[in-house]
């Protein structure tokens, strides 16, 4: 690794081959002439040939370490003869590429380098990397694949063919220019970490830390700049947008030299993976965006002495509004809940109207004189497929996914519960609205055992409903209607049903063809009209489950 230079002093006799007395002088002359002087130099630079490179078969196995041949003591040597160089502090390391010419030295018969030698100062790469070969004495066959036995990266390439590494571009990234005493860390790809000061604008105490990736020029912008983080403590930073344009307008100082921490970048993403984020201010904080999402598990707290109105597209809402000052129930709630739920109300009467509809349909069962209506069960049965989709639409409306969380305003409960059509129900014991959200869990349940009540006797109809339709379509028999009306009569959760005349015909024994010409005729009317009955008891406690969602929201909105 080190090497030594010998060079003549000169001078000296004309004949240094005289063979006869000589003065003192001439003594001293010729000793001259005959001395010579060594020059040792214990650094030397050398060429890098080969990297680690993960599939190569070129004897490097350790990321960092770099085949290479020093470019004095051992020009032209060939690739079987080149040697391993280290990093002399792994601990802080850039990773060389072919064509670097590095300072290397020697400690115990190993190498190390130590940096990177090169002319360029305007990139961050040097120039004589499309000068290969520097340690080659322009001899390009001393790198060649026929005079060594492991290959280096640019074996058997033509000069113009040279490469850096498997992939390394040299993205030809713009030195960063700092000031007086600046300390500046750059890579090779636009990124950089600078130590400096704002003392070039007289500000003698002033350090900064600006951290850059993506530099664009020869030095730090946060409008040009890709990302960015500034640490600054006395000066005036020059934001981007739309701090620049916005800031002021929200009330921040752009004009702040005090000591502040700057995140420029197109996306500032904070994550934590298992504990808190905590944004804290003796002063204001502000938050400026085209829309501000907050979406959350559990509930959203906020503490203050006064709620500011808010301005969207420039209409002023009324959330400041304090809740309670217009009727005993005004609650915080989603603003399209009201003309959503008005939208709802046609559907929600014509079902009722279907019901009543429907139950007019049963009281006429023969036409004159005495000639079976046709429209009597086929109407029937058509009501019941039309029940059965809007039940499932209301559901769909009341499970309130179309609800916009995003905007609020104090809304009347007893107004919304008037859009529902909530206030009219019939057929089912409801809570006491005006006590419902003194203790919103309660209710809930009591409305959660409203609607299985409501379910279980619609199932419970519906299959004694089946058995009747199975003797009308021509199948079953009597004691199939016997057994469904005592499975029914022995539940006592199911709504009372006078089954009187239906038992008394079978008693006199009418078969299966006469208890179906009966049904046909209109006979036990109680059934069809129980099955509507329970159709609008089911549909109103689906009704009901859009309480228990509206007091979710209203706790919502209790805590914004």
């Amino acid at each position: 690794m080190a090497y030594k230079r010998t060079k003549s002093s000169g001078g000296g006799l004309k004949d240094p081959f005289r063979n006869d007395v000589v003065t003192t002088n001439e003594l001293q002359l010729h000793l001259k002439q005959l001395a010579k002087d060594v020059e040792f130099y214990e650094l030397e630079p050398f060429e890098v040939l080969d990297i680690y490179r993960p599939n190569a078969q070129n004897g490097i196995v350790i990321p960092g370490v770099v085949k290479g041949r020093n470019v004095i003591s051992e020009q032209g040597n060939k690739p079987d003869e080149m040697s391993f160089y280290y990093p002399l502090n792994p601990n802080i390391l850039q990773y060389p590429v072919v064509g670097d010419i590095l300072v290397g030295m020697s400690y115990k018969s190993k190498r190390y380098y130590v940096a990177t030698l090169q002319e360029n100062l305007s990139n961050v790469n040097p120039k004589y990397r499309k000068q290969f070969n520097q340690s080659g004495v322009n001899d390009f066959q001393s790198i060649s694949a026929k005079q060594q036995s492991i290959g280096v990266l640019n074996s058997d390439r033509l000069p113009s063919e040279y490469k850096s590494g498997e992939y390394f571009k040299d993205t030809k990234s713009e030195r960063l220019v700092g000031s007086e005493g600046d300390t500046i860390i750059q890579g090779r790809f636009g990124q950089s970490i600078h130590l400096g000061s704002n003392q070039i604008n007289a500000q003698e105490e002033s350090p900064n830390v600006k951290i850059v990736a993506g530099l664009t020029v020869d030095e730090e912008s946060l409008a040009a700049d890709k990302a960015s983080i500034y640490m600054t403590t006395n000066e005036k930073v020059q934001y981007s947008n739309p701090i620049f344009s916005q800031g002021a307008q929200i009330g921040l100082n752009i004009d702040y030299t005090e000591p502040q921490i700057i995140f420029d970048s197109d996306r500032i993403v904070l994550n934590s993976k298992t504990d808190d984020i905590g944004i804290f201010a003796k002063g204001d904080v502000h938050i400026k965006g085209n829309k501000v999402n907050i979406h959350n598990s559990e509930a959203i707290n906020i503490v203050t002495k006064e709620l500011v109105a808010d301005t969207s597209a420039g209409i002023k809402k009324d959330i400041t509004k304090k809740l309670n000052s217009v009727d005993a129930d005004t609650q915080l709630l989603p603003e399209n809940i009201l003309p959503m739920a008005r939208a709802m109300r046609p559907t929600i009467e014509n079902i009722n109207n279907g019901v009543i509809s429907a139950a007019s349909k049963i009281l006429p069962p023969v036409i004159a004189p005495g000639t079976p209506n046709p429209l009597n069960i086929s109407g029937h049965l058509l009501d019941l497929s039309f029940f059965k989709d809007q039940l499932e639409k209301v559901k769909e409306f009341f499970e309130f996914g179309w609800l916009n969380k995003l905007e609020w305003k104090t809304i009347s409960l007893n107004e919304l519960k008037k859009e529902l059509g909530l206030n009219d129900l019939k057929t089912l014991e409801t809570p006491e609205w005006d006590e419902f959200f003194d203790d919103i869990d309660a209710a809930k349940a009591k409305v959660a055992n409203i609607q299985a009540q409501a379910a279980a006797a619609a199932v419970a109809v519906a299959a004694l409903n089946a058995a009747f339709d199975t003797i009308q379509g021509g199948g079953g028999s009597t004691q199939t209607i016997v057994d469904a009306l005592d499975a029914y009569e022995a539940d006592p959760n199911n709504p009372p049903l006078d089954t009187t005349d239906i038992r008394d015909v079978i008693a006199d024994g009418a078969d299966n063809e006469e208890l179906k010409r009966y049904l046909d005729f209109g006979g036990s009317p109680q059934v069809r009209e129980l099955l509507i009955s329970s159709q609008q008891k089911e549909q109103e406690a689906q009704k009901l489950s859009a309480m228990s969602i509206i007091a979710d929201l209203v706790n919502e909105g209790m805590n914004l």
